[in-house]
């Protein structure tokens, strides 16, 4: 589990571990608003985690007020969207060799309302809007969960090697 506030992150390990038995659930600092970060914890699991069997990307913020991340990316792209893209990516390789794998992306509703502005995603050129920004990039992770699907043969893969696939909060829709 990569979680940027450590204390919340051991705890929940150990519930899960509790709960489900299974030693083999590790606690590892990842800071999403960090492309470093995100880097430094893709290399971990490449040298301490044989597998990648599945990628659950979840992490985010919401309606947060203006603000840059570590690279200066708006917050809201950059942690609900360019973090998971950028760690999936790094994953890639791993994830197919330890075919059937998936990856799950997780998003909001939110994204149906949201527009795609390709020559000003960090607000610098219009008023930033909290709300439009949260759903830009939720529709983020649904265009890039679709173009990863495709790229990679469909959602399942036909357990040939990762399947791809979308969920909404709340809603348990898929996509």
């Amino acid at each position: 589990m990569g979680c940027r506030d450590m204390e919340k992150c051991e705890e929940a390990a150990k519930d899960i571990r509790g709960t489900t038995l299974n030693p083999h659930v590790y606690a590892c600092h990842l800071d999403l608003a960090s492309l470093k970060s995100v880097r430094q914890f893709a290399e971990r699991m490449k040298r301490e985690q044989q597998r990648v069997d599945v990628l659950i990307n979840n992490a985010g913020v919401m309606r947060c007020p203006a603000g840059r991340t570590e690279d200066g990316f708006d917050m809201q792209l950059g942690v609900n969207h360019l973090g998971h893209f950028l760690l999936t990516n790094l994953l890639l390789d791993q994830l197919k060799e330890s075919a059937p794998s998936r990856v799950i992306n997780l998003t909001s509703l939110a994204h149906v309302v949201g527009k795609m502005d390709f020559v000003d995603l960090n607000w610098e050129k219009r008023k930033f809007d909290t709300k439009q920004a949260y759903c830009q990039s939720k529709l983020a992770n649904v265009l890039f969960t679709r173009e990863l699907a495709k790229r990679l043969g469909g959602e399942s893969a036909g357990g040939r090697g990762v399947g791809v696939c979308g969920r909404e909060y709340g809603l348990g829709a898929r996509w």
